[in-house]
């Protein structure tokens, strides 16, 4: 898995030679929830097909290799992080539509969105998470509110951006992140 700049933005690649394989992209600067931290992520993604994808904000900087901050198999999430908020889209899901997640102190949930809410193959989205000083996330799509989960987030927890691709097959994906913002009150 590599990660490389590229003219349009960095770009996040999965080997083909291990169908496990993440690559992410996080932030290094902790955002704490109660100073009403957002991330934005712009992005595209080669193919959709046999692939996970997670955007938002995450306790840990960094997974164990083939982890995400969360996966959804079938009908059962699991968080990885004990504190996460952020969109999911994991192929391995028996319906493929983008989930809003979260966990607060190790305890996961997530809710699948209506099935117009699927990346489309080499097009650019916009995903947005909000989080407030109640631990509450709101998220947005393409700049649209779909959906509010409170008490999402520990409220005391620091949390870092976290943008990541899994390859769940044999074939490698690429995914190119053109932009990152991210801002909170002072």
């Amino acid at each position: 898995s590599t990660i490389a700049v590229g003219a349009n933005g960095a770009v996040l690649t999965t080997t083909t030679a291990d169908t496990t394989t993440a690559t992410i992209a996080a932030g290094g600067v902790f955002w704490y929830p109660a100073k009403n931290p957002v991330v934005e992520f712009l992005f595209k993604i080669d193919v959709i097909t046999n692939v996970s994808i997670f955007a938002g904000f995450t306790d840990t900087g960094s997974e164990a290799s083939s982890y995400l901050p969360a996966r959804i198999i079938t009908a059962s999430m699991t968080a990885t992080a004990d504190n996460e908020a952020g969109f999911l889209f994991d192929t391995r899901q028996s319906a493929s539509y983008f989930n809003v997640c979260n966990a607060n102190a190790t305890t996961g949930a997530f809710t699948q969105l209506a099935s117009t809410y699927v990346p489309v193959a080499a097009t650019n989205l916009t995903l947005r998470v909000a989080l407030d000083s109640t631990g509450a996330a709101r998220y947005y799509w393409n700049g649209l509110q779909v959906k509010t989960k409170a008490l999402a987030v520990a409220t005391t927890t620091p949390l870092v951006p976290y943008f990541g691709i899994r390859n769940n097959s044999g074939t490698a994906h690429v995914a190119t992140l053109r932009s990152i913002r991210a801002w909170c009150d002072r």
